[in-house]
């Protein structure tokens, strides 16, 4: 019984996944310049300022994260000595700037990918930073760590929950974007309870309440939800008509979509309801509601 639960719950995944990349050679951290190869191309190099611009470096960022996904370690967080030969791996966080340094946070989530044990300690000291940007990413992080991972201690509720009401909307949208990625697919109701008064709330940015329902769409992904269904229409509802205009509101759609996700015709009375809209939202939510409805149904009528 021990061993299925280990199964079901992917306790083991990060060490069976450590252990596949021995067994292939590929453990060795990669740089981005290893992936770049920029040495092959045949043009001048830009020099001074725009080597270490910040677009670059973020860049580099979310090639890094990706080329290291899941192998714990890399070249340029994780390392003891820093890619451009210092020794704090904290400084690449600050070649970044603004929301720059919440990507390279929240890469770190990337890099310790289901370590939980490992991963979490690591990414803990960002969460005491005194830039709201980086307390981001690293709450960001704990979602990714956590992501698709069951542990009987729930460490992702316990670090992101109470941020979730924070004043900076970038620390607020880092949890809960870090509970919908911790808990996608979980059905996990205390996250609804939590997330749905964020959408209800009225005096919340656009932007807080747009990441909300995308994260109740991640959670509650294909199970039409009633009260996560209501709580997002009646917000696209009630929000004023100049919100509509901001882009952000097509979170709030595409979280509604996720929520009718392959379920066909169980969308038709929310469909109805988007009919209502003003016209600005209307045709893109009923798209939205349409082309996840029926995603992979091979439904050639739609």
């Amino acid at each position: 019984l021990d061993v299925l639960q280990n199964i079901m719950s992917n306790s083991n995944l990060t060490e069976n996944y450590l252990t596949l990349a021995r067994d292939l050679d590929v453990m060795e951290a990669k740089l981005p310049e290893d992936i770049y190869k920029s040495h092959l191309m045949d043009v001048r190099a830009p020099s001074g300022s725009a080597v270490d611009s910040a677009r670059a470096n973020l860049a580099a960022t979310f090639v890094n994260a990706f080329v290291n996904a899941g192998f714990g370690h890399d070249k340029l967080l994780t390392s003891s000595e820093a890619a451009d030969g210092t020794t704090s791996n904290v400084s690449w966080i600050f070649k970044n700037k603004e929301h720059g340094k919440m990507s390279a946070a929240a890469s770190l989530g990337s890099i310790l990918l289901w370590d939980v044990e490992g991963g979490l300690p690591q990414v803990d000291a960002y969460l005491y930073s005194e830039e709201p940007n980086i307390v981001a990413g690293g709450l960001l992080a704990v979602g990714l760590i956590n992501t698709n991972i069951r542990n009987d201690c729930d460490p992702a509720y316990g670090l992101l929950y109470e941020s979730v009401t924070k004043e900076n909307p970038s620390v607020r949208i880092g949890a809960i974007m870090g509970l919908g990625l911790a808990y996608a697919g979980t059905q996990k109701e205390e996250v609804s309870e939590l997330l749905t008064e964020v959408i209800l709330d009225d005096s919340a940015p656009l932007e807080v309440v747009a990441f909300a329902a995308l994260s109740l769409g991640l959670v509650f992904c294909g199970t039409c939800h009633e009260e996560c269904v209501q709580a997002i229409v009646q917000t696209l509802m009630m929000r004023p008509e100049k919100d509509h205009e901001n882009p952000f509101v097509h979170f709030l759609c595409l979280g509604l979509g996720l929520l009718f996700l392959q379920r066909q015709v169980e969308v038709e009375a929310t469909l109805e309801v988007a009919k209502t809209f003003p016209s600005r939202i209307s045709e893109y939510l009923q798209t939205v509601l349409d082309v996840c409805a029926y995603a992979g149904s091979g439904n050639v009528l739609k």
